[in-house]
């Protein structure tokens, strides 16, 4: 585990703003207080600036309650509440947010305009936080909520006044930080189905003390979701179908050619129960040239049948083997065992979140304040399997193990067959796993713990003529610890799957471990030292040498149990044991940021206000170290065969693949740092108004200078207009450039994992290979252009008092844009022409895919446009005479016109259309009260689009059109108020109120519809 060494020269600005803390209060400190009546002030995320009433920044920026949050969906995380907004999507929440170890498991991230998690900038109250991980973006569920008075929302670029990684946009959570009394607020829910039990707690309170000069608020909170996972067969069948495509019989008896249009119709047909009849979970023979090709074991791993046998009334025929068969049946008695040994979608892991939040605050003088605060969050994500699967065994394609037919347990007629014909060995696709029944992998456990701390000084300083200085100093630092308790060890898999009969003992034992093999420490560093490669790096060996062994040194040959591959549990708990051993990654993000800003009024202006500056500079130091443990086993790998040691059948998918004997889970050994200082100003500027007061323009206008110790200086810019043209209609825009550093994980990273694509070469068939994610340390910086153009419209009109409605365009041109697509994307890419997309695929000598290389790249262009629209509408109706009543409406919404990225060789990729994320989606909540009632509906609307962007209905396939999918919320509540003032308030809600059953989606996906079903959830809150 390794720190960060504190550099002094690069605290100044840090220490300046100590220092002001410290030197300036003294009673020398008051200029006195204006006697000028001054006009109430206004803090809005959108601008630096604090303007006054009657003015207006021409940034679109969209204002929550932890109320209306919370209607989405009650007990959840923050995280997940806000993804139900159109302005995000693809946020990664700590319930289904990714892998362990090397991935996002346990955090989450928001997802601003499905750009990019590292294009969101996450403040709280306006002061950046430290980033959760080596990949930058901050993780929202350890922040604290139980003191927030609002979300802010702010669209678009909005590097100028808050600095990099804000060209998706700002979520902004804003502190009450005058909150006065002690308010607790409970919660708990339960779904329909029985799973996915909640409870959340939270405690607020605030405080005056030495006649109000003493200002304390703190919070603590804490939440907890459990983990589940349906059953499938407990579904009913209306429920999930498992939905996929097969190939048309007639597309392929006619001889078509994929991708141009046939008289014999489309090439795949949209069926439910389907299962692919390229792999079985009891394993099935593959590429030995005889009549054992396609043939299946049965449980027991004792006999062969043709997987033909299990076949549905609707399959393509397996003999032919053309481009364009997806090898896949509909129905019948593989799809029974299929459904049975695969999850569904509809799981989560478990959560459980503690947050809190401390602040003291001393008024020294009218004029001068200072304060400490403490932000401190954990933020956990736990996963225990109940299939062996969850742990992604990938034993198919180029992953799949290769038997020796001298295996003890290889059935006799498969060993005499593959005798006949000259075979020695032969590959053989398993995947999938029966609830509850041990396997490779059963009793491994996940944890992922994400824990922040942030420490914060500042100061507020009332300056003469209504000039004000803040500054700030904070320290915060992220640990992400990400443990795997009996994690498979492939070395170890294949040594005990090669199971042979001991000529001396007659035992059955792993062939390593037969008498003329049982290689030394001396033969296997020999091994290793003939593979060619090198140790991973680690903090212990950071220029390590030659591979040290083709497999583990702990004990692997020593203890090796060997096992029944063949069929399925047919395993001993012992070599459960052996074959997994406990791993552990740990990251750490250190940022040390301080910030001065000025802000005040240079000029009286031009009639309607004075023209408002904010002047700043900000210095901002980042490190992270990520590191696995023990480095005695993760600095080994990738596996090799020797077989003049007894060490063979481990497949090219591993000894090719990513360098580790844990399957998949490479946390390369980085560390790095870098500091930013930064100056910036923004102006805001009343132009003109009219003799009537009605008419006016104004405009803001900032400037960003940042100057990286690692890669230079850039700029970043925006100017923005807003002009009221009638009476209750404003008119605005802005134009920004902004820019974006690649992050540490973007230049230096490198993970393996596994995966699935559709091989565009052999007409779309699925085939499973390891996938490498690597990053890129020739980077250059993106730049963003970014143009907003809008309206705002609050009629004046009696009947419509409480009416508003905004709408905004948006196009956000990113040059540069640093991508890492995704691995089905590179086989596309490359099929289309893109030959730097081809270098990243590797195949083998019979041309099939075994490794796609995900390398993070400079794009040439990409664009993302689209109207943002919103409407509100507040009145008290009068529906009962005598009676308090109240009604609420708001719409958000959002419709994407383009999303588009072009590459080098100037192919463009446009995903507009697509069905995720769909291009119209938008949210309304509907509320009425009545005296101490409210009862509230809110909705959920994703619009319909292409699931296929490639794919043309009626060549393709017949159906390649996701529906378009709404479901509702629904609450009640009721509160009142004790004799000592106190309030309360109790609330029944239930989600997808309706149970709306999910989409028709082909695979194994839900398709952006909610599978969990009704759910309900009971709240309390009081207010002292």
């Amino acid at each position: 585990m390794h720190y960060k060494n504190t550099n002094a020269g690069r605290n100044t600005l840090a220490w300046t703003i100590t220092a002001l803390c410290a030197s300036l209060i003294t009673p020398t400190l008051s200029f006195g207080a204006n006697n000028e009546e001054a006009l109430e002030e206004i803090q809005v995320t959108g601008s630096r600036i604090r303007v006054t009433d009657g003015m207006a920044t021409p940034t679109p920026v969209t204002a929550l309650t932890p109320d209306e949050l919370s209607s989405f969906e009650p007990g959840a995380t923050i995280t997940t509440q806000l993804e139900e907004l159109p302005q995000f999507f693809g946020s990664l929440t700590a319930q289904n947010g990714g892998l362990a170890l090397s991935g996002t498991a346990g955090a989450s991230f928001l997802n601003m305009r499905n750009i990019g998690t590292n294009r969101t900038l996450v403040l709280l109250d306006g002061m950046r936080m430290a980033p959760a991980d080596k990949r930058g973006p901050v993780n929202a569920d350890t922040l604290p909520t139980a003191l927030v008075r609002s979300i802010d929302v702010v669209t678009g670029g909005a590097s100028a006044a808050y600095g990099a990684d804000a060209l998706g946009g700002v979520t902004n959570f804003i502190l009450d930080r005058n909150f006065r009394g002690l308010k607790v607020s409970a919660g708990s829910g339960i779904s329909e189905f029985g799973d996915g039990f909640r409870w959340n707690t939270s405690i607020a309170g605030g405080k005056q003390f030495f006649d109000d000069r003493l200002s304390i608020i703190g919070s603590f909170e804490s939440r907890f979701i459990e983990q589940y996972e349906r059953n499938p067969e407990d579904l009913s069948p209306d429920w999930y179908q498992r939905w996929n495509y097969v190939t048309n019989p007639a597309w392929l008896a006619a001889g078509c050619t994929v991708n141009v249009y046939c008289d014999a119709g489309p090439q795949r047909l949209l069926m439910p129960n389907v299962a692919p009849t390229n792999q079985f979970i009891y394993g099935m023979i593959m590429n030995t040239g005889t009549i054992l090709d396609r043939m299946v074991f049965n449980r027991a791993g004792t006999e062969v049948q043709p997987i033909s046998n299990l076949y549905g009334d609707y399959s393509s025929d397996p003999t032919i083997t053309p481009r364009g068969n997806l090898n896949s049946t509909s129905g019948g008695r593989l799809f029974e065992i299929y459904n049975q040994s695969t999850g569904t979608p509809i799981s989560g892991a478990e959560v459980v979140g503690r947050s809190s939040f401390t602040s003291a605050k001393w008024q020294f003088t009218d004029d001068f304040s200072a304060y400490v605060q403490l932000v401190h969050g954990v933020s956990e994500s736990n996963d225990v399997p109940t299939r062996a699967d969850t742990s992604g065994i990938n034993l198919s394609s180029t992953c799949a193990p290769l038997i020796a037919i001298d295996n003890v347990y290889v059935p006799e007629f498969v060993r005499q067959t593959l005798q006949a014909a000259g075979r020695t060995e032969f590959r053989m696709e398993r995947n999938g796993a029966f609830l509850g029944v041990p396997d490779i992998g059963i009793n491994q456990k996940d944890r992922n713990i994400f824990t922040s701390n942030t420490y914060s000084v500042g100061f507020e300083w009332n300056l003469p003529r209504d000039w004000r200085m803040t500054g700030s100093y904070s320290t915060g630092k992220t640990e992400r610890k990400s443990m795997v308790y009996n994690m498979t060890r492939v070395d170890r898999m294949f040594l005990a799957m090669d199971a042979v009969r001991d000529p001396q003992s007659g035992n059955i034992v792993c062939r390593v471990n037969l008498p003329q093999y049982r290689p030394t420490v001396e033969q296997l560093a020999a091994a290793g030292l003939a593979s060619g490669l090198l140790d991973s790096p680690s903090s212990a060996h950071p220029n390590p040498g030659p591979l040290k062994s083709p497999v583990g040194l702990d004990n692997t040959i020593r203890d090796c149990v060997p096992f029944n591959v063949m069929g399925f549990g047919n395993i001993s708990q012992e070599a459960i044991d052996y074959i997994g051993t406990d791993k552990m990654s740990i990251g750490i993000v250190e940022q040390d940021f301080a910030e001065a800003v000025l802000t005040g009024n240079i000029h009286d202006g031009w009639g309607y206000g004075p023209i408002g500056a904010a002047f700043g500079l900000t210095w901002r130091d980042s490190s992270f170290v990520d590191e696995a443990f023990p480095t005695e086993v993760d600095e080994l790998g990738p596996p090799r065969n020797a077989p003049n040691l007894g060490i063979r059948g481990i497949p090219a998918g591993y000894t090719d693949g990513a360098p580790n004997l844990h399957q998949f889970s490479t946390v390369p050994y980085v560390l790095g740092e870098y500091n930013v200082w930064e100056w910036f100003t923004e102006l805001q500027v009343p132009f003109w108004e009219a003799a009537n007061g009605i008419q006016r323009l104004g405009g803001n206008f900032a400037f960003r200078r940042s100057s990286y110790n690692i890669s230079g200086s850039s700029d970043s810019w925006k100017v923005g207009l807003e002009a009221t043209i009638i009476e209750g209609l404003r008119l605005r825009g802005t134009k920004s450039h902004d820019v974006r550093e690649a992050s540490f994980a973007e230049r230096f990273d490198e993970q393996g994992g596994g995966g699935n694509v559709r091989d565009p070469l052999f007409g779309d068939t699925n085939v499973a290979i390891s996938i490498v994610a690597r990053g890129n340390p020739n980077l250059a910086p993106e730049a963003a252009n970014t143009n907003v153009l809008g309206l705002v419209w609050q009629p004046t009109w009696a009947w419509a008092d409480g009416l508003s409605i905004s709408a905004d365009w948006y196009e956000i041109n990113i040059d540069g844009e640093i991508q890492q697509i995704s691995a089905q994307d590179v086989m596309d890419r490359c099929f289309a022409g893109e030959q730097a997309q081809c270098a990243n695929i590797i195949r083998d000598e019979f041309n099939i895919v075994g490794t796609v290389i995900r390398q993070y790249f400079n794009m040439t262009h990409s664009i993302t446009s689209g109207v943002d629209f919103e409407t509100s509408y507040r009145f008290d109706p009068d529906f009962f005479a005598n009676h308090d009543e109240n009604f609420n409406l708001r719409l958000i919404g959002g419709y994407t016109l383009e999303r588009a990225d072009t590459a080098t060789n100037g192919t463009v990729t446009d995903f507009t259309g697509i069905a995720s994320p769909p291009d119209l989606t938008f949210s309304v909540n509907l509320n009425y009260g009545f005296d101490a009632w409210s009862v509230g509906l809110q909705g959920r609307f994703n619009g319909s689009g292409k699931r296929n962007r490639t794919w043309i209905n009626g060549i393709q396939a017949n159906d390649n059109i996701q529906s378009s999918y709404t479901f509702w919320n629904g609450s009640l509540n009721y509160g009142g108020e004790l004799d000592s003032g106190a309030t309360w308030r109790a609330g029944l809600s239930v989600q997808n109120l309706f149970d709306r059953k999910p989409l028709i989606n082909p695979g194994n996906g839900l398709g952006g519809s909610d599978g969990d079903g009704r759910r309900y959830n009971l709240s309390f809150n009081m207010n002292f």
